[in-house]
């Protein structure tokens, strides 16, 4: 029995879901660990390292370069007015 392509998509996206979970989660606790770190120690380093390497990794999978960074939030414009 063969699945339809449809499912097996489906099945993909549920599966790159849970691992962009794992992945926020592995770089949300080396960015905590880091915090107890000397900045310019080799173990901050190696942290960093894989730091970028998971947010490289979540660019391949989304195609969104800065993926598990907050969004900014919209501020309207100030009004300028003229006198």
């Amino acid at each position: 029995m063969t699945t339809g392509r449809r499912s097996q998509s489906k099945a993909n996206e549920i599966e790159r879901e849970d691992l962009l979970s794992a992945l926020s989660a592995a770089r949300a606790s080396l960015i905590e660990a880091q915090r107890c770190m000397r900045p310019r120690s080799g173990l901050a380093r190696s942290a960093k390292a894989v730091i970028s390497e998971i947010d490289e990794f979540a660019f391949v999978l989304t195609g969104k370069e800065n993926y598990f960074y907050t969004k900014a939030h919209g501020t309207p414009p100030r009004s300028v007015s003229t006198r």
